[in-house]
């Protein structure tokens, strides 16, 4: 049943023409100006970072576009370029949700050990090469800090698996007893020992901090066909995780022309590898929701770099489930899919050994009950997922096969927008797809339609594309912006609206 605010979310949409809810609108801007920061040219590949500035950021967004023959001189672009905010970023992360110096250390020796004996063996050869080429570039530009922290980012982002408080305890415990110790390994423990913590407690501490753990309050969606203006596919991804840590300083979008593959844009912050969520030029869109599972693996291929492969090789939804079935599964995840060529959407529930691929109005999600309440709406022509699941074998493993938290509240959201559109005979066009994608980005509060509380807000990602297999896509992005009372969410924040065209079918 929805929830007493979606009826009142129903009746605010009804009083709106446009359905730009009258308590809630986001606003569209362009780009105020772009500027040249930086350049790269080697054997192989060139590249440019530009810096982008528009209306409601205090800093701009920086739009990397790398032509390169292979993956090792992408790399290279990668970490010429991104050194310096990769560095600073990696470090803000660090500070702001792990600031216990000691704790760092020992972060650090975990995912190194996680980075050599699983993440990066079990890559494909050609991100192992790009890797390399982050090393050599990181060099290049005098600050070899950089690789390290580039991959310690993949890694971050790849870790949020397994009994994390046991393999820490492990790894503390070993560094006691071994006899060549990590020097600084060493005394980070002992420091933290001498203010009263037991192992255990120094695992549990580094475990529990927010920078081992994946967003819970993702969402995303897409919607087609009856729905939208000239029937073309709209889709929309959020990311709601630790605000204000000061990685939005750093704001990316690499562009990548890698040999004969498909030129892709992976939307995320400076020190990342792989893609958020990004759009290709072949209008192939990739999204991320956090949906755990038990069933969990570090050999397999790493979200972000997975994402980004996706669109480098992927054209139509049947290439991509081909993809995803001949790749590696890691963690308990919630992905979604857009195909401009078919014009469709699809969401994919995953844990480490399964894959349920869901199209629109699935009987699996029309079926779900929990606790005698019915869970599940589909629609016809649009699909939808928060942090929860659908698919019986992957719920058979999901560490909470309930829906939890307000992931339920934000899937009826979704639903009820759809419905409330449809109800009113408006067709979905760039505004309410940016609207839907807004609505549900974390604003501080239970209160989805306000930004009373914008302060509190997590959403520090929101992305809604426009995708095109002519190269000619439109992505509308908004970041989080300030700090502390000042701090603006991004789905409260202005969308700034980039033609893609620029960066796909022009020079770099």
């Amino acid at each position: 049943m929805v929830l007493s605010r979606l009826y009142v979310f129903g009746v605010v949409v009804l009083l709106q023409c446009t359905l730009a809810l009258a308590t809630f609108k986001p606003s569209i801007v362009t780009p105020s100006s772009r500027a040249v920061v930086k350049m790269f040219k080697a054997d192989g590949g060139e590249a440019t970072m530009y810096a982008v500035t528009a209306d409601g950021y205090d800093e701009p967004f920086y739009i990397v576009n790398v032509t390169a023959a292979d993956h090792f001189v992408a790399g290279q672009a990668l970490g010429y370029l991104s050194a310096n905010q990769s560095v600073e970023n990696f470090h803000a992360l660090l500070n702001s949700l792990l600031p216990d110096k000691d704790a760092q250390v020992i972060l650090e020796a975990f995912v190194d050990i996680q980075l050599a004996g699983y993440l990066l063996p079990s890559l494909p050869q050609k991100y192992q090469d790009e890797i390399a080429g982050v090393q050599s570039g990181a060099n290049m530009a005098g600050i070899p800090e950089a690789y390290q922290c580039i991959i310690r980012g993949l890694a971050l982002g790849s870790i949020a698996v397994g009994d994390l408080e046991a393999d820490i305890k492990y790894l503390v415990e070993g560094e006691l007893e071994g006899e060549t110790p990590n020097v600084a390994l060493r005394q980070a423990i002992q420091n933290m020992m001498q203010r009263g913590m037991t192992v255990g407690g120094i695992a549990r501490h580094i475990a529990s901090s927010r920078i081992t753990t994946l967003g819970k309050t993702c969402s995303m969606f897409g919607t087609w066909g009856s729905r939208t203006e000239k029937g073309r596919l709209y889709t929309g991804r959020n990311l709601d995780w630790a605000a204000d840590t000061g990685l939005s300083n750093n704001k990316v979008v690499m562009v990548y022309h890698i040999g004969d593959s498909i030129p892709h844009a992976a939307v995320g912050f400076a020190g990342l590898i792989g893609a958020i969520t990004g759009i290709s030029a072949k209008g192939v869109t990739v999204h991320e929701a956090g949906d755990d599972s038990k069933n969990v693996t570090l050999t397999g291929f790493a979200w972000m770099l997975r994402l980004r492969e996706l669109m480098a090789t992927a054209t139509t939804l049947h290439d991509a489930q081909v993809f995803w079935n001949s790749t590696g599964n890691t963690m308990g995840m919630n992905h979604g899919i857009g195909s401009a060529a078919d014009n469709r959407f699809m969401a994919l529930e995953t844990n480490a050994v399964f894959t349920a691929m869901f199209m629109d109005n699935d009987p699996r999600e029309a079926n779900r009950v929990v606790d005698g309440k019915r869970v599940g709406f589909p629609l016809q022509e649009a699909v939808w997922r928060t942090n929860h699941g659908y698919d019986p074998q992957f719920l058979s493993t999901a560490v909470s096969p309930k829906p939890g938290r307000d992931t339920l509240t934000r899937y009826m959201l979704l639903h009820d927008a759809f419905v409330d559109y449809a109800n009113s005979s408006t067709l979905i066009s760039d505004m309410q797809a940016v609207n839907l994608t807004a609505i549900v980005g974390d604003k501080g509060s239970e209160t989805f339609l306000s930004c009373d509380n914008a302060s509190k807000g997590e959403n520090i990602i929101s992305a809604t594309f426009v995708p095109s297999v002519n190269g000619d896509s439109i992505m509308y992005l908004a970041f989080e912006n300030g700090h502390s009372d000042k701090h603006v969410p991004a789905c409260c924040n202005n969308y700034v609206k980039f033609n893609m065209g620029e960066y796909f079918n022009g020079s770099t």
